[in-house]
């Protein structure tokens, strides 16, 4: 069974959630800003938990993606290390194929 690569990120000031979905390989950031209107807390990643999406959790809504080159060239100093370094940029999702989680070697 392929299993797209989501991750949860939940707010550390008003415990809610939002759902992530790689469409690229790259790198993603434990730590990012929660994206509940209004609220300036910092939501931290679950780790990209391996198992089918519990019921109670919602399909992404944002995904990780690798900028274009034109996207490149309008990037800030530090976002731009960031993806030159293997970083990944965050969106509103898309219709993209994700990447999935790699089968574990037996």
């Amino acid at each position: 069974m392929k299993l797209p690569r989501e991750n949860v990120y939940t707010c550390q000031v008003c415990h809610k959630f939002f759902v992530t979905v790689d469409v690229d390989d790259g790198v993603t950031p434990f730590m990012t800003e929660c994206k509940e209107a209004g609220c300036k807390g910092g939501a931290h990643s679950s780790f990209y938990p391996t198992g089918p999406r519990p019921p109670r959790i919602p399909a992404p809504t944002y995904e990780w993606y690798k900028p274009d080159a034109a996207e490149m060239a309008s990037l800030s100093g530090g976002v731009r290390q960031h993806v030159e370094q293997g970083g990944l940029l965050l969106r509103a999702r898309t219709d993209r194929e994700p990447v999935y989680h790699r089968a574990k070697a037996v």
